[in-house]
């Protein structure tokens, strides 16, 4: 039954054909590995042929929807490391299965009908209406065209129906809701008890032989990596801007330009009492009225000044809206009457105005020219940047083009990958550091590489000068670190033990509450705990409260700290097919039977039509080549 619960939870066979029923345009950039692909079929089923071309537009979005949640634009490599190439061909068979059916049902579309589902689609709506240019934008950036991408959605239209006809009245059983009611819902009592390691106290020096043993089963973790030194060429516009050419005339037009930029918002100094009814807070406004002082009523309430004080505080700044635009309203010292705000009534007084102003124009004109000059060197930076890489081809080292341009030129002297020095330090200044160091360790010495570009703003040369290999340290050269790992094992493992020892008590019959007072722990007690967490349970410990009915007993670790328990209470939820918590739950397990039947449709289908696939085209497309 736990089975059938999961497999009709996640369906994960009928996600991969719920995406044939959806069309997605997250595009992050066409990437480039993609660029230059053959062209013909890529598979076959039966008689329906899969375009490489639109194998590979599919593919190219799959890419770049992953690169966006990664990003980073994924490289070849690890476009075949999460399998993208595959799911995507997986799924297209599946689609052209479904197809072939279709097509043997002479199902269709009228024109008429495919033209009003193309203009409804949200990808090609701008300002609420169909836009043909947004639309073309959609389809280029997809690495499609219109007449391609009014065929396929015509297919995918066509499989709705066929999906909608086959399984559209698909529903789950009660049992099955019943069991996911049970299983969200449930809900547990444990009595537990926490052991953090820092209870054992300070763990004694390790001896030679006990040092050298762990050292040596754990000698990769204390591995020197692998260093390289290289010579560094940055080129940003702040490399080549020239401050000297901005005149003042050039910083004062900038200056009446952009005036908005150097205005300092007014402020106001905001004192807020807040009350519980509206009933207090008038009662209040009038004693004020009435010549009470707010400091008054701020002591009666039993508070301070600097209780009810949140300082100065542009208009933007007051998250309130309604007290943001009392506070502005009133004079300096004056107190607003009753205002009902966000989290109840209020009374507000303006302590102090501060008014806005202007900085002076002598006070940021250095400000200004450095902006100004910054701003005219990136139009400069692709000029410099052909410049160099025509000294480059012409032989000069990365040292001759930084004296000949004044080009900063940086020496970085034996750094591992993830940016560590040999002494220690760790680096963590160089442009675009991350891909450049990635670039680095993927050149030899004197190798003339291509540069990295930095932020869309600039580029860094390099030049690998020096690679001092890996090797296993000796125990005398990380002592100290071997013997602070062996203490934090050793501490896990005691704590461990001693966890084991209280469950093996709990286990021959003896209370929890026993066993708490014997050794001077604290019994804890946690209630209503459901799957989905409570009690600020970390989420091992909750794993282990639901893995066997009451009287349960159990050991877990989180972090630094071993947890004993044992289940005291399990509380089934009540069942009410009907319930509004369930209507989700409900249409989604609806949606996954139908999809599971549809999967097992085409997988049928597809081996009764059986099909091929052009594997010399399929990696032709996923490597990029020619």
């Amino acid at each position: 039954m736990m089975e059938t619960m999961r497999s009709l939870a996640s369906g994960f066979v009928a996600k991969i054909l719920m995406g044939l029923l959806v069309l997605s345009f997250a595009v992050w950039g066409i990437a480039d590995i993609f660029s230059n692909f053959g062209r013909g079929a890529i598979a076959t089923v039966g008689k329906t042929e899969i375009d490489a071309r639109d194998y590979q537009s599919q593919l190219v979005l799959e890419v770049n929807s992953l690169s966006n949640q990664l990003g980073r634009r994924l490289t070849t490599a690890q476009t075949s490391a999460f399998g993208l190439p595959t799911q995507v061909l997986g799924r297209m068979i599946s689609e052209a299965t479904l197809n072939d059916m279709a097509r043997d049902f002479n199902m269709g579309l009228s024109s008429e009908e495919l033209a009003k589902v193309i203009a409804t689609e949200p990808a090609f709506q701008f300002s609420g209406r169909f836009d043909r240019n947004q639309m073309n934008l959609m389809l280029r950036n997809a690495g499609t065209t219109e007449d391609r991408y009014v065929i396929s959605r015509e297919a995918l239209e066509t499989r709705r129906q066929l999906a909608a006809a086959l399984t559209g009245k698909t529903t789950v059983p009660q049992a099955a809701l019943k069991v996911f009611n049970d299983f969200t819902y449930e809900k547990r009592d444990i009595d537990y008890i926490s052991l953090d390691e820092s209870a054992l106290g300070e763990i004694e020096e390790p001896s030679d032989e006990a040092l050298q043993t762990y050292f040596e089963a754990n000698k990769i973790n204390f591995r020197a990596p692998e260093y390289r030194s290289f010579a560094l060429l940055k080129l940003e516009p702040g490399d080549i801007m020239d401050v000297s050419a901005v005149t003042d005339e050039d910083a004062q037009t900038y200056y009446e330009t952009a005036s908005s930029r150097f205005v300092q918002p007014e402020k106001r100094q905001m004192q807020q009492i807040l009350f519980g009814s509206e009933e207090e807070a008038k009662a209040a406004s009038e004693k004020i009225k009435a010549g009470t002082s707010f400091d008054d009523i701020v002591a009666e309430r039993n508070l301070t000044i600097e209780d009810v004080d949140f300082g100065l505080m542009t208009k933007s700044e007051i998250t309130d809206p309604a007290a943001a635009d009392a506070i502005f309203s009133l004079e300096e010292g004056a107190v607003s009457d009753v205002v009902q705000g966000r989290f109840g009534y209020l009374l507000l007084r303006t302590a102090k105005i501060e008014p806005s102003q202007a900085s002076p124009f002598e006070e940021i004109k250095d400000q200004l020219k450095a902006e100004i000059a910054a701003e005219r060197a990136s139009g400069d930076v692709l000029e410099m940047f052909d410049k160099v890489e025509d000294e480059r081809a012409g032989g000069a080292t990365l040292k001759e083009v930084s004296e000949k341009f004044n080009l900063p030129l940086r020496e970085v002297t034996a750094i591992s990958k993830a940016g560590d020095l040999q002494d220690g330090q760790k680096l963590t200044d160089l442009p675009a550091q991350e891909a450049l160091l990635t670039a680095v360790f993927d050149n030899e010495i004197d190798y003339e590489a291509d540069p990295v570009d930095i932020d869309n703003s600039g580029f860094a040369w390099f030049n690998v000068t020096d690679i001092i290999p890996d090797r296993d340290r000796t125990l005398d050269e990380v002592r100290e670190d071997v013997v602070a790992a062996w203490k934090a094992e050793e501490r896990r493992t005691r704590n461990a033990a001693l966890a084991e020892e209280i469950l093996a008590e709990l286990k021959a019959g003896k209370s929890i509450d026993d066993i708490a007072r014997e050794r001077e722990l604290t019994k804890q007690t946690a209630t209503e705990i459901t799957r989905r967490g409570g009690a600020d349970l970390p989420n091992p410990v909750v794993e282990k409260v639901f893995e066997g009915p009451v009287d349960h007993k159990a050991t877990a670790v989180s972090g630094t700290t071993q947890y004993v328990l044992e289940v005291v209470n399990v509380a089934e939820p009540d069942f009410s097919p009907d319930a509004l918590q369930l209507e989700n739950v409900r249409k989604t397990l609806d949606t996954n039977i139908g999809t599971d039947l549809l999967a097992q449709l085409s997988a049928a289908k597809l081996r009764e039509l059986e099909y091929t696939i052009n594997e010399p085209l399929l990696q032709q497309i996923v490597n990029g080549s020619n």
